[in-house]
């Protein structure tokens, strides 16, 4: 995990120790998760992709005329839909939903590839604020953060389209994150029927305003 510090580290010195000549830009965005889990169910079940919505603030810094480095922390859902095996359906049942809240801090490489199409890159730390489950067409949540590690980190690409209006930079980005730590705080030995290993990942519709400043 050395290496992953060392590139939050080097990102946020990029960041916040740049010469007065470096292009910076500030924003803001909303986000919109189709999330699930990956691994181990448990039995007679399926993990089925459940959407949310986000949003954040961004501040780019621009390296290079080709690279913008991102800090981009947000508020963000993610989660699944959990689908059970039921006598009476001859297919599984969409019968419960389990979300989790994250304050997250994405920090990413952007490249330019066109005029108006960029490619990025980069690493999400996330601190749980919350997670519940609820029985699907119900209106009870069940507090289950005891049984979700309280942080996560993943590795995010993507591929954004920025256009220039007036003063202002209008973005959207299509954005896939893959969770790279088990995120379950259930030991292997629980009796419970929570899966002890099972990894966040999301497919992201990002999309904002940046004002940009500074040269």
């Amino acid at each position: 995990m050395k290496y992953l510090q060392n590139f939050f580290f080097f990102s946020i010195l990029l960041l916040f120790a740049s010469p007065l000549s470096a292009q910076f830009s500030v924003g803001l965005f909303g986000d919109l998760s189709n999330s699930s889990l990956s691994g181990n169910a448990p039995p007679n079940t399926e993990y089925n992709s459940l959407t949310a919505l986000g949003g954040g603030l961004m501040l780019d810094y621009r390296a290079t005329d080709e690279v913008t480095v991102s800090l981009q922390p947000m508020f963000l859902q993610k989660g699944a839909t959990v689908s059970y095996d039921l006598p009476s359906y001859k297919e599984q049942r969409d019968s419960l939903n389990v979300g989790f809240s994250y304050f997250s801090i994405p920090i990413m490489v952007k490249v330019v590839a066109s005029k108006v199409v960029y490619v990025s890159g980069g690493f999400e730390f996330d601190i749980l604020q919350e997670a519940k489950s609820e029985l699907v067409n119900t209106t009870g949540e069940n507090d289950i953060t005891e049984f979700i590690k309280s942080t996560d980190f993943s590795a995010n690409f993507g591929v954004g389209f920025i256009f220039d209006v007036y003063t202002l930079n209008l973005f959207f980005e299509l954005r896939y994150s893959i969770g790279l730590t088990n995120v379950s705080n259930i030991p292997n030995v629980s009796d419970l029927d929570i899966p002890s290993e099972f990894k966040n990942t999301s497919t992201q519709i990002i999309f904002g305003i940046m004002y940009p400043f500074g040269e």
